[in-house]
């Protein structure tokens, strides 16, 4: 939240709670863990070229997750389980 307000607060904004739209906004990369499992990586101070970010995966999957979420469709049966990770 501080990194996002950080870059928000040069746009004079400021946000108290993530939701989809601002996530959406600042998404670097998503790692898929399995068919109901994503990870969601949001570039910290580095962006990793594809060969860096892809050999560093498992150490990002590891990584304290910023948002532990469940999304769950409009047709109440698919539901998937979300992480939102600082890289």
């Amino acid at each position: 939240m501080d990194k996002i307000n950080e870059i928000l607060g040069k746009k004079n904004l400021v946000i108290d709670e993530l939701d989809s739209e601002i996530l959406r906004t600042f998404i670097y990369k998503m790692i898929s863990v399995s068919p109901n499992e994503i990870v969601y990586c949001i570039a910290g101070t580095k962006n990793y070229s594809d060969d860096e970010f892809k050999e560093r995966r498992f150490e990002f999957l590891s990584t304290e997750p910023i948002v532990v979420e469940t999304y769950h469709a409009p047709d109440g049966l698919t539901k998937m389980l979300y992480r939102v990770v600082v890289i």
